[in-house]
């Protein structure tokens, strides 16, 4: 064998070698990032939950102060055709 042939083969190896390392460095960086990916998918969907559960009690709550000034506005409303009933009553009697 010449030393050409041998610093062929060699150069070859080294190369070889070199791709092997990267692709195994490749392939553990590709699944630190799958670890990564999947945490941040399961952060995602429990914050998800939990603003889902917080509008929804939101709502409630907006639903029974909605129901409460609906109410509230109904009394006003009687109060206030009492008031003109009485008026126009009192207003008749006297004419």
């Amino acid at each position: 064998m010449t030393p050409e042939f041998i610093a062929i083969i060699a150069l070859g190896l080294t190369l070889v070698g070199l791709l092997l390392t990267f692709r195994r460095d490749a392939r553990a960086e590709n699944q630190a990032l799958r670890a990564d990916t999947q945490a941040l998918r399961a952060e995602f969907r429990a914050d998800n939950q939990r603003l889902r559960a917080e509008v929804s009690a939101g709502l409630a709550n907006v639903q029974k102060d909605v129901q409460a000034l609906t109410e509230r506005v109904s009394r006003l409303e009687g109060v206030i055709e009492g008031l003109l009933v009485r008026r126009r009553d009192h207003h008749d009697d006297a004419a």
